[in-house]
């Protein structure tokens, strides 16, 4: 009799120990969309406004990041147990517009800068494995290819100049990490909320004038190859010699800001 007290004990504590460890456990898929503000900006160089008089030059700092904006995407995840996991993210970015002004006597610059981005995340997940209201944590890193557009409006007098650019090639790294919490709608959905913080810098190797014009009509067919298209380099030597119309000009690379926080909103279903 006592053989099989001790026998019953030990299966009820093995199925109870098996519940804890397998609850939480399996397959997702997470569903989101968001908007963050920028983090970790930073300054560029040529794009600070200014407002030039008679007798001085007003010089003003644009600080900015191009990873602020609207992103949507998804992520498939395996929890291993109810308290940690893994997670591959996908997302894409609509970057929100960065602008400056040069006022000058007679006229204006309006210079605009935004980005498209899409991005990979894989992940580690931690989780408190609670029911009903489950925070968890995670972190990881976020890589990125995308395009950053430079539109340039140029009012001298009445007469405009429009030119777009587009800058794009190379990969980007950089980390992500998100705090949420997990409110369990029924045993197999959740909603999900998140604040999420990317820090991320990206250097496009090529751009192209995609569009140009002066008071409406179109002159990108008179732009030669130099002026229509550009090579960012880490180093280049200028010789006496300038090179040819027909090949690209070349600059040097700069690496443009992409950090945000924001909050995520999705929905969770396991499978």
């Amino acid at each position: 009799m006592k053989k099989n007290y001790l026998n019953t004990f030990l299966i009820v504590t093995l199925a109870t120990f098996l519940a804890n460890n397998l609850y939480g456990q399996g397959a997702y898929l997470n569903i989101n969309a968001g908007y963050g503000l920028m983090m970790s900006s930073g300054n560029l160089p040529n794009f600070y406004s200014l407002t030039t008089s008679s007798n001085s030059d007003t010089y003003k700092q644009v600080n900015l990041s191009l990873g602020k904006g609207i992103n949507f995407g998804g992520a498939f995840g395996y929890m291993f147990n109810k308290n940690i996991g893994a997670e591959l993210g996908v997302s894409y970015l609509l970057g929100g517009k960065s602008k400056a002004q040069d006022i000058y006597q007679g006229g204006k610059t309006d210079y605009t800068l935004s980005a498209k981005m899409l991005r990979i995340n894989p992940s580690i997940v931690v989780a408190s494995g609670l029911n009903g209201i489950n925070p968890y944590a995670k972190i990881g890193l976020i890589i990125g290819t995308g395009s950053v557009t430079e539109e340039t409006i140029d009012n001298d007098g009445g007469d405009i100049t429009r030119l777009l650019v587009k800058m794009n090639g190379g990969i980007a790294i950089g980390g992500n990490a998100g705090l949420g919490v997990l409110f369990d709608i029924s045993k197999k959905i959740s909603f999900s909320t998140e604040i999420n913080m990317t820090n991320l810098s990206y250097a496009p190797t090529k751009g192209k004038a995609t569009k140009a014009t002066y008071n409406g009509i179109d002159i990108l067919s008179d732009l030669t190859t130099s002026e229509k298209e550009i090579e960012y380099v880490d180093s280049y030597t200028e010789s006496n010699t300038p090179p040819p119309d027909s090949q690209p000009s070349k600059a040097l690379k700069s690496k443009l800001p992409f950090g945000s926080i924001g909050i995520n909103l999705g929905m969770r279903f396991s499978f």
